[in-house]
C-alpha cells in the first residue's frame, strides 16, 4: 500500500458527487490536498474567497498558503481527526485526513472562514505580514467580505466531514478488495482454461450431460452443507461454463442465474431459511444484471453460494460448530457402513447424547436422518449409472434391506428407486 496515492485511491467523480453536495449544503469551500499540501482538486462550485484567491495571486503568499495546509494536514494525520487551524493570512480552516492501511494519503480541507468579525487586532496581524506586491486597501476590502462561522458552527461541519470522508474511505477499500478479488478469479480463470488445455486438447467441447451430471453433484454438496466440495465443484462448474459459452455474457449470464436459482432451493432443502435464502437471491439477481466482466459473473456467484452453505450451517459457538463439522463429514465419507450415533460420537471423542443434542439444536434434525439424507443423495447419484441394479444400490450405500430402502427413497425423491431409475433411461 505505501505505493497508493490519494489520485488513484478515490475515484475523482464519487468525490466530487459527494463532497460537492456537501460544500452546496453548507456554503463552505472545500478542496482535496495531497501529503505536500499541494491542492488535487477544489470540490463542488464554491470557489476560494476573494480575500484568499488575491493572496494567492502573490508568489510570497501561495507558498505560505502551502507551508500552511502541510503543517495542518501532518497534524491531522497525527490524531485520525479533524484539525482545526488558523492559517498564515488568519483564516480558520479544518483538515480532515485521509488514511488507508495505516498509510497517509491525504486530506480534505474545509473552510476558509472567521470566527469572528474582524477588527483592528486582526488587520495589524494582516498588515505585518507584509505582502510587497500586494496592496493593503485592497486587502482590507476584500476582508469585509470574508463568511463569518461561530465556533459550534464550524465544529458540526468539521464532525459532519469527517463522517462523510469516513464513507469514501470505506467505500473505496471495499471497491478495491473488490478488484482484488476480480483480479485474483481472471488469474484462477486462465489457470484452469490452461490446465484444462493441457490435460484434454478437446476441452473447448463441453458435453452438456456431463455438465449437468456436475450441476447435480453440486446441489447434493448443497443440500448436505459440504462447503469443500460445493465450492471445488463450483469451480469445475463454472470453468465448464466459460469454455461452452466462449465468454458469451448474455448466455454466461443466464446460466449463472440458473444456477444461483438451484443452489437457493438446494439451500433450503439442506435446512436454510426460506425467507432469507429467496431475498439473497432477489438481490443477487438485480445485482448479476449490472455485470459486464466474466470474473464478476463468477466472483458474485461464489459469495451468493457462500451465503447460501453459511446459511444452512450457520452456529454460534465455534466448538459446537467443529464438532457438527466433522461429525458430518465422518458421516459423508462412511456413509455406506452401518453407522450408527454412538460410532460417531466416539470418533469424536463425545457421549452419544452430547451428539445428538447437537445435531437437533444446530441442524434441526436426528442424526440418523441426516444419514439417511446422506444416503439417499448417493442412491440418487449411483441410480443414474446404468451398470448398478436398484439391489445394488441399495446395499453401496449401506441398507440392508431393499424394501426399506424403497420406502425411505419414495419419502425422500417422491417415486420408487426402479421408477427413477427406469425415468432415466
Amino acid at each position: 500500500m505505501t505505493t497508493k496515492n490519494m489520485e488513484t485511491f478515490l475515484d475523482p467523480q464519487y468525490l466530487e458527487e459527494i463532497l460537492g453536495s456537501f460544500s452546496k449544503a453548507t456554503g463552505l469551500h472545500i478542496e482535496a490536498v495531497n501529503r505536500k499540501g499541494e491542492t488535487l482538486a477544489i470540490l463542488g462550485s464554491k470557489k476560494r474567497n476573494d480575500f484568499c484567491q488575491y493572496i494567492r495571486s502573490n508568489s510570497r503568499g501561495e507558498k505560505k498558503c502551502l507551508a500552511s495546509y502541510k503543517e495542518a494536514i501532518l497534524e491531522a494525520s497525527k490524531w485520525n481527526e479533524p484539525y482545526f487551524f488558523r492559517c498564515h493570512a488568519g483564516m480558520i480552516i479544518w483538515a480532515v485526513p485521509i488514511i488507508f492501511d495505516n498509510v497517509f494519503l491525504g486530506s480534505i480541507i474545509c473552510g476558509q472562514v472567521l470566527l469572528w468579525k474582524p477588527d483592528e487586532f486582526f488587520l495589524r496581524e494582516l498588515k505585518k505580514s507584509n505582502y510587497k506586491d500586494l496592496d493593503f486597501e485592497t486587502l482590507q476590502q476584500k476582508v469585509k467580505s470574508l463568511p463569518i462561522s461561530s465556533p459550534e458552527q464550524s465544529q458540526a461541519a468539521a464532525d459532519m466531514l469527517f463522517v462523510v470522508v469516513s464513507h469514501l474511505v470505506k467505500r473505496n477499500i471495499h471497491t478495491l478488495e473488490e478488484e482484488n478479488a476480480y483480479h485474483q478469479q481472471r488469474l484462477q480463470i486462465k489457470t484452469d482454461l490452461e490446465n484444462r488445455k493441457k490435460h484434454n486438447k478437446n476441452a473447448e467441447f463441453i458435453d452438456y450431460g456431463k455438465y449437468l451430471k456436475k450441476e447435480r453433484r453440486f446441489l447434493s454438496y448443497i443440500r448436505l452443507g459440504d462447503k469443500t466440495r460445493a465450492e471445488n465443484c463450483l469451480k469445475d462448474l463454472l470453468t465448464d461454463l466459460l469454455t461452452k459459452t466462449a465468454g458469451e455474457r448474455t448466455t454466461l449470464k443466464v446460466r449463472v442465474l440458473e444456477l444461483a436459482s438451484l443452489s437457493s432451493r438446494a439451500a433450503v432443502e439442506g435446512g436454510a431459511d426460506p425467507e432469507q435464502a429467496m431475498g439473497i437471491l432477489k438481490d443477487f439477481n438485480t445485482e448479476i444484471n449490472n455485470i459486464e466482466r466474466v470474473e464478476e459473473f463468477f466472483v458474485k456467484v461464489h459469495k451468493v453460494i457462500s451465503t447460501f452453505l453459511e446459511g444452512i450451517f450457520n452456529l454460534a459457538d465455534k466448538k459446537h460448530l467443529s464438532l457438527v463439522t466433522n461429525a458430518r463429514n465422518f458421516i459423508i465419507e462412511n456413509y455406506y457402513k452401518p453407522l450408527t450415533l454412538k460410532a460417531t460420537a466416539d470418533y469424536l471423542f463425545i457421549s452419544p447424547s452430547h451428539l445428538s443434542r447437537l445435531f437437533r439444536m444446530e441442524l434441526d434434525c436426528t442424526f440418523n436422518d441426516y444419514l439417511t439424507r446422506v444416503r439417499v443423495e448417493k442412491a440418487v447419484e449411483l441410480l443414474k449409472k446404468p451398470e448398478y441394479s436398484v439391489a445394488q444400490v441399495s446395499k453401496a450405500i449401506g441398507f440392508k434391506n431393499q424394501s426399506y430402502f424403497a420406502e425411505i427413497f419414495r419419502k425422500y425423491i417422491g417415486v420408487t428407486p426402479l421408477i427413477y431409475k427406469n425415468s432415466l433411461f
